[in-house]
């Protein structure tokens, strides 16, 4: 075997040989564009498959944008009257996550009409009063500013009362506004960011 291997490449090397050097020097350069264009072509066929991982590695990373931005707190304000003697009512704000992510932490606000409440707000019954911000005026008339950070976590679905006040029933007769906002890491609510309106009525 390894003689005829040998009588092989001799007859070869001698066909080499005989050949004017015109003829091995193209031969020499087909082989070399044959290699190039090999080469090439594997290059390419290897870049094709990291364009495509590189392809599915950024749609997967949009999906996963797509999710974390679905999975937000969003929020809306309510109130609720209670009866508290013959002439007021105990009225509670009530703020409920409608969103699908938990607010670790939250600033809410609320405008209530200075000429309607006579008590600032207060987070329960039997605590003291929240700081007020000096009055604002919407649609001509004068509000008191209550802006409150709560630490406490509201998660997805729930509902938690953040501030109550007394509201004299003869000012609860004709309906009025009480204007609100909620800033989160989430955004802004409403999610126009705009102020929200409640029109309060006994």
């Amino acid at each position: 075997m390894i003689g005829a291997g040998m009588d092989i490449l001799s007859r070869l090397l001698a066909a080499w040989g005989s050949l004017p050097a015109g003829d091995r020097a193209a031969i020499i350069v087909s082989v070399v564009a044959v290699a190039v264009v090999i080469y090439q072509t594997t290059l390419m066929i290897v870049q094709s498959d990291v364009l495509k991982r590189q392809v599915r590695l950024m749609e997967r990373q949009h999906e996963l944008l797509e999710r974390q931005l679905a999975q937000r707190a969003s929020f809306d304000m309510s109130y609720e009257l209670r009866h508290h003697s013959d002439d007021t009512f105990l009225i509670e704000f009530r703020l409920k996550n409608t969103g699908t992510k938990a607010a670790s932490g939250f600033y809410w606000l609320i405008l209530t009409p200075v000429n309607e409440f006579h008590e600032l707000l207060r987070p329960h019954v039997t605590s003291r009063v929240f700081p007020a911000e000096l009055p604002v005026e919407i649609e001509a008339v004068k509000y008191r500013s209550t802006y409150v950070y709560c630490a406490e976590p509201l998660y997805a679905g729930r509902e938690t009362t953040v501030a109550v006040s007394y509201l004299m029933k003869e000012k609860a007769r004709a309906p009025f506004a009480v204007w609100w906002q909620v800033t989160s890491e989430g955004g802004l609510s409403p999610d126009d960011g705009e102020l929200g309106k409640i029109t309060v009525a006994g």
